[in-house]
């Protein structure tokens, strides 16, 4: 039969329908019939039943690399029943012309839904997106792998990352997938794979800070992440040693120059694959700086004011686990107004932004001023950012996403007096700070009122 997005379609059997494996697979080579028999072999080994081999290529191309891997490859009639071939009736510009994206999402939704198997297999996905943005890119997969996740199916994605389109894919995925393989053939010319990645059921991050405004921040950031552990320290107890085996990132944000060395040295003496980060309090630090800091062992070296969404994204990449950079991405929480007047608008916002675990400090000023125009004051802002206007007390409260609420207080201030806005008085506060403030204030307003 034929789907709507013309896709060939042979009917299988029965579905495994728990996937207790690994979830996402990657699996990158230049070779493509490496690609597609280690494909068939870890959907053998793992005993599921029923993959989808979903191709974009000429079905004459697979067929004839299937023909090669027939060959040599035991059990390959047995391997082979299990598997339904698709193909791409034209090319994927022409569909995209004629469909769109979402039409491709939505059939990959309805095959899940409807069809019984238990992977999908994505043969050289990187030439099934000739044309589209890396944005259309990671907003496909992302739907993919969330469609997976409901309707509980494996996804094995392949690809050739020495094209531009693999190598974005490559990009893109490396925080998705649960397991990557890098595949090649030796002089005897046998496929062989490496584990290039693979992802951690927990991942241990050791803080190193007496800094409690950062350790708040990592607290709040990994609490809802029960995959991560978090140990804050302040100070090192010769009598224990911290650093393990299983200790994935040290951040380090102390001014303790020999505790910083000794802890590089533990690491490079033991081999260990500890990540360091090096928090700094200089606010510029010389290129030069920073690359003798890393031939010490640091891996990634920030500024003070450093960006957190960069900082967590490292976080992300390191142990695999994409728990905060596409929140936004995937839900729909941003206010369609940056600028607001209803308290309970804004209170709104920050409940929603609070529930979904996304960073962000409040900075509450009082101005002088009689009158404040509206441009004036969004122009102050980030896309992102929200103010609340509260004209009767003359003050104004600026939600920040992720910025820490010193640098949050600095830079609203320096942006209000460039634009000629007196301030009276000011407060800054953290996300979780402010949450609780907000409920302490809504508790009195039901006694007052005999709730």
């Amino acid at each position: 039969m034929f789907c709507n997005y013309g896709i060939y379609v042979v009917k299988g059997s029965n579905l495994q329908k728990n996937i207790t494996q690994k979830q996402f697979i990657s699996l990158k080579s230049d070779n493509n019939s490496c690609l597609i028999e280690t494909a068939m072999r870890l959907h053998h080994e793992d005993s599921l039943e029923d993959m989808i081999f979903l191709s974009h290529k000429e079905s004459s191309f697979v067929k004839n690399s299937i023909t090669n891997i027939k060959e040599y490859m035991e059990d390959f009639s047995k391997i082979y029943k299990q598997i339904r071939f698709m193909f791409l009736k034209e090319s994927w510009s022409d569909l995209n012309d004629m469909y769109g994206k979402t039409f491709f999402i939505n059939e990959i939704q309805k095959m899940m839904k409807e069809e019984e198997f238990s992977t999908l297999y994505f043969h050289r996905a990187d030439t099934f997106f000739d044309g589209c943005t890396q944005r259309d890119i990671e907003r496909i997969c992302s739907d993919i792998i969330e469609i997976a996740q409901y309707y509980n199916k494996r996804i094995i994605f392949s690809l050739n990352d020495q094209t531009r389109l693999g190598q974005i894919m490559d990009d893109i995925l490396y925080g998705e997938v649960d397991l990557e393989y890098v595949i090649s053939k030796n002089s005897a010319g046998e496929c062989q794979s490496k584990i290039n990645k693979c992802k951690k059921e927990e991942s241990n991050i050791i803080l190193f800070t007496d800094k409690k405004e950062i350790v708040d921040f990592h607290k709040y950031l990994f609490k809802k992440d029960t995959h991560i552990n978090l140990k804050c320290i302040s100070y090192i107890d010769n009598k224990n040693q911290i650093i393990t085996d299983d200790t994935d990132i040290v951040i380090f944000a102390l001014q303790n120059i020999p505790l910083k060395d000794k802890l590089l040295n533990f690491i490079k003496k033991h081999k260990l694959k500890t990540r360091f980060l090096f928090l700094s309090d200089d606010k510029i630090i010389r290129k030069r700086d920073k690359i003798s800091k890393m031939k010490k062992g640091i891996s990634l070296v920030f500024e003070k004011n450093f960006d957190l969404l960069e900082y967590i994204y490292s976080i992300e990449k390191i142990i695999g686990r994409d728990f905060y950079t596409t929140v936004l991405k995937r839900v729909n929480i941003a206010p369609r107004n940056r600028f607001v007047t209803d308290v309970e608008a804004f209170k709104d916002v920050v409940y929603n932004f609070s529930n979904y675990h996304i960073y962000f400090s409040v900075v509450a000023v009082e101005y002088k001023n009689r009158d404040i125009d509206q441009e004036v004051i969004e122009n102050s802002i980030r896309d992102l950012d929200v103010v609340y206007l509260d004209e009767q007390n003359s003050g104004l409260v600026f939600l920040l996403i992720d910025m820490l609420p010193s640098l949050a207080l600095s830079l609203v201030t320096e942006r209000l007096n460039r634009r000629d806005i007196e301030i009276s008085s000011k407060q800054v506060f953290d996300a979780k700070e402010f949450v609780t403030l907000m409920n302490m204030n809504l508790s009195k307003t039901k006694e007052e009122i005999g709730a």
